[in-house]
Protein backbone atom coordinates (compact mmCIF):
# COMPACT_ATOMS: atom_id res chain seq x y z
CA UNK A 1 0.00 0.00 0.00
CA UNK A 2 1.24 3.53 -1.15
CA UNK A 3 2.79 5.93 1.88
CA UNK A 4 1.83 9.43 1.79
CA UNK A 5 3.86 11.62 4.24
CA UNK A 6 1.98 14.25 5.71
CA UNK A 7 2.90 17.28 8.22
CA UNK A 8 0.34 18.61 10.71
CA UNK A 9 0.83 22.68 10.15
CA UNK A 10 -0.19 25.77 12.36
CA UNK A 11 -4.02 26.70 11.44
CA UNK A 12 -6.32 29.11 13.58
CA UNK A 13 -8.66 26.56 15.45
CA UNK A 14 -11.24 29.00 15.75
CA UNK A 15 -11.39 29.77 11.97
CA UNK A 16 -12.33 26.23 11.22
CA UNK A 17 -14.04 24.67 13.97
CA UNK A 18 -17.98 24.62 14.23
CA UNK A 19 -17.99 26.17 11.01
CA UNK A 20 -18.95 24.21 7.28
CA UNK A 21 -15.94 22.34 5.70
CA UNK A 22 -15.24 23.66 2.01
CA UNK A 23 -13.59 21.39 -0.39
CA UNK A 24 -10.52 24.91 -0.87
CA UNK A 25 -9.97 24.51 2.78
CA UNK A 26 -7.46 21.98 1.46
CA UNK A 27 -4.95 21.16 -1.48
CA UNK A 28 -4.35 17.60 -1.28
CA UNK A 29 -6.71 15.32 -2.25
CA UNK A 30 -6.52 11.52 -1.72
CA UNK A 31 -8.73 9.32 -3.59
CA UNK A 32 -6.42 5.85 -3.64
CA UNK A 33 -5.61 3.45 -1.18
CA UNK A 34 -2.89 4.89 1.22
CA UNK A 35 -1.52 4.85 4.82
CA UNK A 36 -0.79 8.41 5.80
CA UNK A 37 1.96 9.32 7.77
CA UNK A 38 3.41 12.40 10.20
CA UNK A 39 6.99 11.85 11.01
CA UNK A 40 6.77 8.00 9.66
CA UNK A 41 3.99 7.53 12.08
CA UNK A 42 0.66 6.30 10.84
CA UNK A 43 -1.96 8.64 11.75
CA UNK A 44 -4.63 7.62 8.97
CA UNK A 45 -5.35 4.59 7.17
CA UNK A 46 -8.05 5.28 3.82
CA UNK A 47 -8.74 2.15 1.49
CA UNK A 48 -11.07 0.07 -0.41
CA UNK A 49 -12.33 -2.72 1.61
CA UNK A 50 -10.84 -6.06 0.99
CA UNK A 51 -14.36 -7.99 1.89
CA UNK A 52 -18.09 -8.64 1.26
CA UNK A 53 -19.86 -5.03 2.69
CA UNK A 54 -23.59 -6.21 0.77
CA UNK A 55 -25.03 -6.90 4.06
CA UNK A 56 -23.84 -3.83 5.68
CA UNK A 57 -25.01 -1.48 3.31
CA UNK A 58 -28.52 -3.72 3.14
CA UNK A 59 -28.77 -3.01 7.00
CA UNK A 60 -27.46 0.95 7.04
CA UNK A 61 -30.54 1.63 3.73
CA UNK A 62 -33.42 0.15 6.33
CA UNK A 63 -32.78 1.39 8.99
CA UNK A 64 -34.54 4.30 10.83
CA UNK A 65 -32.58 7.41 11.30
CA UNK A 66 -33.49 10.12 13.92
CA UNK A 67 -33.47 14.04 13.17
CA UNK A 68 -31.82 15.94 15.27
CA UNK A 69 -29.15 19.04 16.06
CA UNK A 70 -25.21 18.43 16.26
CA UNK A 71 -22.12 19.78 15.75
CA UNK A 72 -22.98 23.83 15.93
CA UNK A 73 -26.68 23.46 15.22
CA UNK A 74 -26.42 21.40 12.53
CA UNK A 75 -29.36 19.39 11.84
CA UNK A 76 -28.34 15.68 11.16
CA UNK A 77 -29.47 11.92 10.45
CA UNK A 78 -27.76 9.24 12.54
CA UNK A 79 -29.09 6.25 13.99
CA UNK A 80 -26.57 4.41 17.12
CA UNK A 81 -26.09 1.22 17.74
CA UNK A 82 -24.01 -1.06 20.26
CA UNK A 83 -24.20 0.26 23.52
CA UNK A 84 -25.14 3.02 25.58
CA UNK A 85 -23.97 4.68 28.58
CA UNK A 86 -25.91 6.65 31.61
CA UNK A 87 -27.59 9.19 30.95
CA UNK A 88 -29.60 10.73 33.76
CA UNK A 89 -32.10 12.40 32.18
CA UNK A 90 -33.01 10.11 29.69
CA UNK A 91 -31.97 6.93 30.79
CA UNK A 92 -30.19 6.45 33.62
CA UNK A 93 -28.89 3.14 33.46
CA UNK A 94 -26.58 1.41 30.58
CA UNK A 95 -28.35 -0.45 27.99
CA UNK A 96 -28.27 -1.62 24.47
CA UNK A 97 -29.04 1.01 21.82
CA UNK A 98 -32.61 1.02 20.39
CA UNK A 99 -31.84 0.04 17.23
CA UNK A 100 -30.91 -3.71 18.83
CA UNK A 101 -34.77 -4.17 19.53
CA UNK A 102 -36.08 -2.21 16.48
CA UNK A 103 -33.97 -4.08 14.13
CA UNK A 104 -32.23 -6.71 15.20
CA UNK A 105 -31.50 -8.19 12.16
CA UNK A 106 -29.90 -5.14 10.72
CA UNK A 107 -28.00 -4.28 14.50
CA UNK A 108 -26.43 -7.94 13.99
CA UNK A 109 -24.99 -7.24 10.95
CA UNK A 110 -23.73 -4.27 11.61
CA UNK A 111 -21.56 -4.96 14.75
CA UNK A 112 -21.03 -8.70 13.89
CA UNK A 113 -18.85 -6.72 10.62
CA UNK A 114 -16.80 -5.71 13.07
CA UNK A 115 -14.59 -8.91 12.90
CA UNK A 116 -13.57 -7.71 9.70
CA UNK A 117 -12.20 -4.55 10.58
CA UNK A 118 -10.27 -5.72 13.51
CA UNK A 119 -7.09 -7.40 11.87
CA UNK A 120 -6.87 -3.69 9.40
CA UNK A 121 -6.53 -1.96 12.78
CA UNK A 122 -4.06 -4.68 14.30
CA UNK A 123 -1.78 -4.42 10.95
CA UNK A 124 -1.50 -1.16 10.28
CA UNK A 125 -1.58 0.23 13.84
CA UNK A 126 -0.41 -2.59 16.17
CA UNK A 127 0.83 -0.35 19.37
CA UNK A 128 -2.20 1.63 19.30
CA UNK A 129 -4.59 -1.71 18.75
CA UNK A 130 -2.51 -2.78 22.14
CA UNK A 131 -3.21 -0.06 23.51
CA UNK A 132 -6.91 0.00 22.74
CA UNK A 133 -7.34 -3.78 24.00
CA UNK A 134 -5.73 -3.20 27.21
CA UNK A 135 -8.01 -0.63 28.05
CA UNK A 136 -11.47 -2.21 27.37
CA UNK A 137 -10.11 -4.79 28.62
CA UNK A 138 -9.61 -3.31 32.49
CA UNK A 139 -12.17 -0.85 32.23
CA UNK A 140 -15.09 -2.20 30.10
CA UNK A 141 -17.14 -5.13 31.20
CA UNK A 142 -17.65 -8.27 28.72
CA UNK A 143 -21.67 -7.54 28.10
CA UNK A 144 -21.00 -3.68 27.51
CA UNK A 145 -18.70 -4.84 24.68
CA UNK A 146 -19.33 -5.42 20.42
CA UNK A 147 -18.98 -9.31 20.34
CA UNK A 148 -14.82 -9.78 19.51
CA UNK A 149 -14.32 -6.23 19.25
CA UNK A 150 -12.53 -3.40 21.34
CA UNK A 151 -15.38 -1.19 20.30
CA UNK A 152 -18.53 -0.68 22.67
CA UNK A 153 -20.44 2.01 20.52
CA UNK A 154 -21.03 3.41 17.07
CA UNK A 155 -23.09 5.46 15.00
CA UNK A 156 -24.45 5.44 11.55
CA UNK A 157 -24.55 8.62 9.82
CA UNK A 158 -26.88 9.04 6.87
CA UNK A 159 -26.04 12.45 4.25
CA UNK A 160 -24.78 14.53 7.11
CA UNK A 161 -22.09 17.68 6.33
CA UNK A 162 -20.74 17.93 9.47
CA UNK A 163 -18.83 21.03 10.33
CA UNK A 164 -15.73 20.69 12.03
CA UNK A 165 -15.35 19.23 14.76
CA UNK A 166 -13.04 16.66 17.33
CA UNK A 167 -14.74 13.81 18.14
CA UNK A 168 -15.99 13.58 21.64
CA UNK A 169 -16.47 10.84 24.57
CA UNK A 170 -13.61 8.68 23.12
CA UNK A 171 -11.25 6.71 25.00
CA UNK A 172 -7.95 9.06 24.15
CA UNK A 173 -5.58 7.88 22.47
CA UNK A 174 -7.22 5.09 20.15
CA UNK A 175 -8.82 5.22 17.15
CA UNK A 176 -12.04 5.31 15.25
CA UNK A 177 -13.04 2.96 12.34
CA UNK A 178 -15.15 4.14 10.05
CA UNK A 179 -16.66 2.40 7.02
CA UNK A 180 -18.40 4.66 3.70
CA UNK A 181 -20.86 4.01 1.71
CA UNK A 182 -21.88 6.45 -1.35
CA UNK A 183 -23.72 6.62 -4.47
CA UNK A 184 -25.66 9.23 -6.59
CA UNK A 185 -23.29 12.17 -4.63
CA UNK A 186 -21.33 15.03 -5.50
CA UNK A 187 -18.78 16.26 -2.52
CA UNK A 188 -19.31 14.07 0.62
CA UNK A 189 -15.35 14.42 1.60
CA UNK A 190 -13.86 14.36 4.18
CA UNK A 191 -11.93 17.71 5.25
CA UNK A 192 -8.74 17.22 7.89
CA UNK A 193 -6.78 21.15 7.51
CA UNK A 194 -4.56 20.54 9.57
CA UNK A 195 -2.55 18.54 7.58
CA UNK A 196 -4.03 20.20 4.48
CA UNK A 197 -5.61 16.76 2.97
CA UNK A 198 -8.86 15.74 2.04
CA UNK A 199 -10.38 12.03 1.57
CA UNK A 200 -12.25 11.63 -1.19
CA UNK A 201 -14.49 9.18 0.92
CA UNK A 202 -15.42 7.33 -2.58
CA UNK A 203 -18.44 4.38 -2.32
CA UNK A 204 -17.18 1.25 -0.35
CA UNK A 205 -14.04 2.66 1.71
CA UNK A 206 -12.49 2.34 4.83
CA UNK A 207 -11.19 5.11 7.11
CA UNK A 208 -9.36 4.28 10.71
CA UNK A 209 -8.10 7.58 12.25
CA UNK A 210 -7.99 9.61 15.83
CA UNK A 211 -11.17 11.96 15.36
CA UNK A 212 -10.56 12.99 19.17
CA UNK A 213 -7.24 14.70 18.42
CA UNK A 214 -7.59 15.62 14.20
CA UNK A 215 -10.08 18.12 13.74
CA UNK A 216 -12.03 17.15 10.71
CA UNK A 217 -15.17 18.12 8.83
CA UNK A 218 -17.30 16.50 5.85
CA UNK A 219 -17.35 19.00 2.59
CA UNK A 220 -20.42 19.71 1.27
CA UNK A 221 -23.16 16.84 -0.46
CA UNK A 222 -24.66 17.41 -3.34
CA UNK A 223 -26.84 14.41 -4.21
CA UNK A 224 -26.39 13.70 -8.30
CA UNK A 225 -29.51 10.90 -8.31
CA UNK A 226 -32.76 11.20 -6.36
CA UNK A 227 -32.01 7.62 -4.76
CA UNK A 228 -28.34 9.09 -3.62
CA UNK A 229 -27.10 8.72 -0.73
CA UNK A 230 -23.95 9.09 1.75
CA UNK A 231 -23.68 6.75 4.92
CA UNK A 232 -20.68 6.53 7.29
CA UNK A 233 -20.56 4.02 9.81
CA UNK A 234 -18.40 4.39 12.53
CA UNK A 235 -16.74 2.28 15.50
CA UNK A 236 -15.75 3.45 18.69
CA UNK A 237 -15.30 3.30 22.35
CA UNK A 238 -16.97 5.38 24.65
CA UNK A 239 -15.16 6.37 27.59
CA UNK A 240 -18.73 6.47 29.89
CA UNK A 241 -19.01 3.25 29.65
CA UNK A 242 -16.77 1.75 32.75
CA UNK A 243 -19.30 3.27 34.99
CA UNK A 244 -21.57 0.25 33.63
CA UNK A 245 -22.26 -2.75 36.52
CA UNK A 246 -22.67 -6.05 35.39
CA UNK A 247 -26.09 -6.14 33.50
CA UNK A 248 -28.10 -7.75 36.39
CA UNK A 249 -26.46 -5.00 38.64
CA UNK A 250 -27.81 -2.37 36.36
CA UNK A 251 -31.30 -3.86 36.08
CA UNK A 252 -31.33 -3.90 40.02
CA UNK A 253 -29.91 -0.13 40.21
CA UNK A 254 -33.12 1.24 38.17
CA UNK A 255 -35.52 -0.56 39.84
CA UNK A 256 -33.98 0.72 42.77
CA UNK A 257 -33.71 4.53 41.49
CA UNK A 258 -37.30 4.31 40.23
CA UNK A 259 -38.69 3.43 43.54
CA UNK A 260 -36.79 6.49 44.76
CA UNK A 261 -38.40 8.76 42.52
CA UNK A 262 -42.04 7.02 43.18
CA UNK A 263 -41.46 7.43 46.93
CA UNK A 264 -39.84 10.88 46.44
CA UNK A 265 -43.35 11.65 43.98
CA UNK A 266 -45.73 10.23 46.80
CA UNK A 267 -43.98 12.32 49.58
Amino acid sequence: MKTIEAHKREINLKDYKRRSALEEDCTMLIDEDCIITDNGEPIIYYSKTKVDTSALRWAVNTVKYNKDERTAGLVSHSTVFGYMPRRVLLADFCHAALMATEFPKQHYIITNFVKDLEQIYIDYFPETYEKHKAIIKERIKEEWKIENSVFTSGIVNKDNPLKYHHDRGNFKGVLSNMVCFKKGIKGGRLSIPEYDIKLEIADDTLVIFNGQEILHGVTPIKKTHPKGYRYTVVYYSMEQMWKCDSLNEETDRIRKKKKEREFKRLN
